[in-house]
């Protein structure tokens, strides 16, 4: 697999004792990034979305650990791993903003994708996770 980005991944739980969200900041190194800017014409003019597919490699360049988000949402303590989840933020290049929501990275003017689809493709040839947002 051609990999050509560093990314920054923050994954969110709720917390059982506040019962607020929190993000957990991750740096995966060495996975394939690719944004295509789609525009439509529209009753009001052209309208521009942009639609992120990115894949991670089993083998990504990481200090933590992949677990299923079952797993992640219910350690105790501060996770050390990552998961992958609807409505998590991703952001391109190493992040070291630590955040309360994802308002904070759009304040810093950080652009980033949330993620609504992945998929699990550890099998076969090229073993990785297919992560699609917007």
């Amino acid at each position: 697999m051609i990999t050509n980005a560093d990314i920054t991944l923050y994954n969110h739980r709720m917390n059982k004792e506040t019962r607020l969200g929190e993000w957990y900041r991750t740096v995966l190194q060495g996975v394939h990034f690719y944004v295509d800017h789609k525009v439509n014409v529209g009753d009001n003019g052209l309208n521009g979305a942009d639609v992120y597919k990115l894949r991670i490699p089993e083998k990504v360049n990481c200090q933590k650990s992949y677990v299923p988000e079952n797993e992640f949402i219910s350690v105790e303590e501060e996770p050390d791993s990552w998961t992958l989840q609807k409505g998590d933020v991703i952001v391109y290049g190493i992040c070291e903003l630590e955040i309360e929501k994802p308002a904070d990275l759009k304040k810093q003017g950080i652009s980033y994708c949330t993620v609504t689809s992945w998929s699990d493709n550890r099998f076969g040839g090229l073993p990785h996770w297919r992560v699609g947002g917007a």
